[in-house]
């Protein structure tokens, strides 16, 4: 009995290692991002993502930032007997990225359907809503498009640039801004080339971002000393409010 555990064992390994290993003569695609790593200071305001690659010749490129997935719990809301506007259902949608911003060379439906499952419209089709009585897909929609409100999700056609390259290979390249709201994480820069409606060649890397400065203080002081984090943020605000009303109160007295 207990060879044969062993031995299936052994089998179930070898078909993971083939299934990891590269398939001989397979497409290549290679790229690297600038800066490496995001820092989020107290100026942050954005930052721009430098993507230089090559991927087959002959390919259209599609390039994406995608941040960790999480659970959202929201509520919806809708008219009680066609007069008041009421919280009505809890809705809990599941694998819901941070950010998602996806770049192409070309337009994402002129990518076939491989193209369309790497852009928002993909992306709607992998989030997840429980709790929900009404049309669950009209739901995610109205969820992405809020996200897109907020600048955390893009769909952004003709920014990566194509170039001739050598040894059957092209260049790529695009210049990917981050949004001003972007939490600290880990991002994951994924780069694919398709080729009639099919990816034949992709490549992926990690994007660490980290608070600094003033916002690495704050967090720190909320999360191990929420109590006097409380009271600073009162005092805080008693104080701009005050420095508000001397303003108002000066300019009324000209």
């Amino acid at each position: 009995m207990r060879q044969l555990t062993l031995l299936g064992l052994a089998l179930v390994l070898g078909l993971a290692a083939a299934s990891i290993a590269p398939v001989a003569g397979a497409a290549e695609l290679t790229f690297s991002v600038e800066p490496a790593s995001v820092t989020i200071d107290t100026f942050y305001d954005g930052r721009t993502l430098a993507v230089r690659g090559q991927a087959p010749a002959g390919s259209a490129v599609v390039v994406r930032v995608v941040g960790e997935k999480s659970e959202l719990h929201m509520k919806e809301k809708g008219k009680v007997f066609g007069l008041l506007w009421m919280n009505l259902d809890s809705l809990a949608f599941s694998g819901v990225p941070s950010v998602f911003i996806a770049a192409a060379s070309t337009g994402f439906f002129d990518l076939g359907p491989a193209g369309e499952a790497l852009g928002l419209s993909g992306l709607e089709a992998t989030i997840g809503v429980e709790g929900a009585v009404a049309d669950k897909p009209a739901l995610v929609a109205e969820l992405v498009n809020l996200k897109k409100q907020e600048g955390l999700y893009r769909e952004d056609q003709g920014l990566v640039r194509l170039g001739q390259g050598a040894d059957g290979s092209a260049t790529f390249s695009a210049d990917i801004g981050l949004p001003s709201r972007l939490s600290p994480g880990t991002y994951r820069v994924e780069a694919f080339a398709l080729q009639g409606g099919a990816v034949v060649a992709q490549g992926g890397s990690l994007l660490p971002a980290s608070l600094v400065s003033t916002p690495a203080f704050l967090a720190r002081m909320a999360f191990d000393h929420g109590g006097l984090y409380g009271v600073l943020a009162t005092v805080i605000a008693l104080l701009a409010g005050l420095a508000i009303g001397l303003v108002f109160q000066s300019k009324g007295a000209h």
